[in-house]
């Protein structure tokens, strides 16, 4: 097997996190290159990654410049020992020790540390590695994972290339809301635009549930999307609507009750006629525990709250039905793992978030109720990913329109439930939920402050490799998970080349 080329003969400057070796000037170096110092004297090889090319100002003075060479700085990302055990460097190599690039063994060895959720090639530089795929392991995916990309830059490719990946593993449920129906058959615009229904295994890894009239569900063998009064909590509320807090004392009140009541109080009886707390007269209605609860509440409250009601039932008529729901089956598929795909075009952002909290609150019950009843065996354990689009929307510091993905964020990876935030703007993120998450897929950010905040909350040190973020081009990204002992540079493949 042959050896990685030489860079130079000798490692000028070392300490145990920075590297500075010299190479030629013509030699092809870019940001971002692994490279591999091997120090025969402690019989050890460091793997290394460039942070830096500059010229040797020293060698730069006078009449004439010396250009010959370049000064090459690099971040260890790990070393192997005698042991062959792959580990974080706390020892630096010895000086003069030669740098060279990657060999087929150091390769192979890197190999090992891939998981099986395939997204793209390692990057080396400007070159991927074709030997070398990025592989996120499946079971730190229920831990979160944050997908921050600008506009632009392949945010979408990657998330149909991870659906990709989980529909044919197989290894964990994803479900995966999409309000602009882009996902499942591909781009109307783009004849060369595919979906995840031209998937070679979405017949038994794919299900889609959809609000699209009968004919496109049955040519595209979807089904049909229908959630229940009963799946609706008054809590959903708080989620969609900007509530006072007298309004917020109606729902309160209204907790007990299920949602088939709610909606049906609300938009057959006259809150006007209600019994205040003062009449003595007897409400005459279907709901009279209803309302009895409520008879102390701010009469404008209750007023404002009927409206919300009404409205959450007239932007969710393209899937809201009286008793019957799709809930039972999305979680049945989940738990089937497969990638559950909520087709819902042309749909307001309101109705988006409503439907991805009844459902979402319904997973994590579900999910919670088999860890606690000791139904999940330890080693098949049971795993899924809830996908948030513009999640900044419902988990940022200052909204309190977290409903259940606050919870979800802070206690879901002990029942298996994930979420995967995807967002322009982390730095919108709470910092609480952000530190939550154990795999960062970041596809250039230009907003200093929004490489800062996930620079301070990846779980590797993302520092060094700033320069390398802000030069990432489109389809490309830096991936960070505990699941890898080191950040990857990754390019992602396109998604219609990838599933053919």
């Amino acid at each position: 097997m042959s050896s990685g080329r030489l860079l130079d003969n000798r490692l000028t400057g070392t300490s145990v996190l920075h590297y500075v070796f010299r190479t030629p000037a013509a030699s092809p170096m870019s940001i971002g290159d692994l490279v591999v110092v091997d120090d025969q004297q402690n019989r050890a090889r460091f793997f290394a990654r460039i942070t830096g090319i500059g010229h040797d100002e020293q060698s730069c003075t006078g009449d004439s410049l010396d250009d010959t060479s370049l000064v090459i700085s690099a971040y260890p990302i790990g070393c192997i020992g005698v042991d062959g055990v792959f580990r974080r460097p706390r020892i630096m190599p010895s000086r003069y020790s030669p740098v060279r690039t990657l060999a087929p063994e150091d390769i192979t060895y890197l190999n090992r540390f891939m998981g099986e959720i395939e997204v793209g090639l390692v990057v080396s530089g400007q070159q991927p590695i074709p030997e070398l795929p990025v592989r996120i392991p499946a079971k730190v995916l229920s831990q979160h994972m944050g997908v921050f990309a600008t506009t632009g830059m392949g945010k979408s490719n990657y998330m149909k290339v991870f659906c990709a990946s989980s529909i044919s593993a197989r290894l964990f449920g994803l479900l995966i809301i999409d309000p602009h129906g882009e996902y499942a058959a591909g781009m109307s615009s783009d004849y060369e635009s595919r979906g995840l229904l031209h998937h070679h295994d979405a017949d038994t890894g794919l299900s889609v549930f959809s609000i699209q009239n009968e004919n496109v569900r049955t040519e595209l063998d979807m089904k049909q999307l229908l959630i229940s009064h009963d799946d609706m909590d008054i809590t959903d509320l708080t989620l969609l609507f900007d509530l006072l807090p007298s309004e917020r004392e109606v729902m309160n009140l209204l907790t007990p009750f299920p949602g088939h009541d709610i909606i049906d109080f609300f938009m057959n009886e006259d809150v006007e006629s209600l019994p205040s707390h003062v009449k003595t007269t007897a409400h005459i209605g279907d709901h009279q525990d209803i309302a009895q609860r409520v008879r102390s509440a701010n009469p404008d409250a209750l007023r404002v709250v009927q409206r919300q009601i009404q409205t959450l039932v007239d932007i969710s008529s393209a899937f809201l039905h009286k008793t019957t729901s799709s809930i039972p089956d999305i979680i049945e598929d989940l738990l089937a793992n497969k990638v559950v795909l909520i087709d819902i075009p042309r749909m307001s952002e309101v109705a988006e978030l409503f439907l991805l909290s009844v459902i979402s609150r319904a997973v994590l019950h579900k999910y919670k109720n088999i860890v606690q009843s000791g139904r999940a065996g330890e080693d098949e354990p049971h795993r899924v990913l809830l996908t948030i689009e513009e999640a900044q929307r419902v988990l940022s510091m200052e909204s309190e329109k977290t409903g259940i993905f606050r919870q979800i964020a802070m206690e879901g990876r002990k029942f298996g439930v994930g979420l995967c935030a995807v967002t322009q703007q982390p730095k919108n993120i709470d910092p609480r939920v952000l530190a939550q998450m154990n795999t960062f897929v970041i596809m250039g950010l230009a907003d200093r402050q929004d490489r800062e905040t996930i620079a301070s909350s990846a779980k590797h040190d993302l520092r060094v490799l700033d320069l390398e973020i802000q030069t990432l081009d489109r389809g490309d990204a830096i991936i960070s998970t505990i699941g890898i002992p080191f950040p990857v540079s990754c390019h992602v493949h396109r998604y219609e080349d990838y599933i053919e």
